[in-house]
């Protein structure tokens, strides 16, 4: 899908965005990302996939309320662990734009995983 200018939405993210410029650390790596597709879809779809679920897993009872029994916080992360996992594999596996499914399972990741370790502090 292209806007105005005949720009697609990926060509304008690159331009106006992180990856802006040149030489930036974020120009270099997308140029990697793009460089080696398979490589990188199959370290999202794989390792990536599961350190997402994990995460997740982990960081669910922070934000998941406690429920009727109170052990539903704990219970429902381990009985979604697939669906957790299956969500950033497909993902990762579907997608076109591997820069943005890099970012966005690396930022989901480390934004789990340090909420975990800001509560366990």
């Amino acid at each position: 899908m292209t806007g105005d200018a005949g720009f697609t939405a990926t060509e304008h993210m690159e331009t106006t965005g992180l990856l802006a410029r040149p030489g930036g650390l974020g120009a270099r790596l997308a140029a990697g990302i793009r460089g080696r597709p398979r490589l990188v879809r199959w370290l999202l779809a794989g390792p990536g996939a599961i350190l997402a679920a994990l995460a997740t897993m982990a960081a669910m009872p922070l934000w998941m309320p406690a429920g009727g029994a109170g052990v539903n916080d704990i219970a429902l992360p381990i009985i979604l662990t697939p669906l957790l996992w299956a969500i950033p594999f497909f993902y990762a596996c579907l997608t076109e734009n591997l820069v943005q499914a890099s970012g966005v399972i690396c930022g989901a990741t480390v934004l789990q995983a340090a909420a975990v370790a800001i509560a366990l502090s």
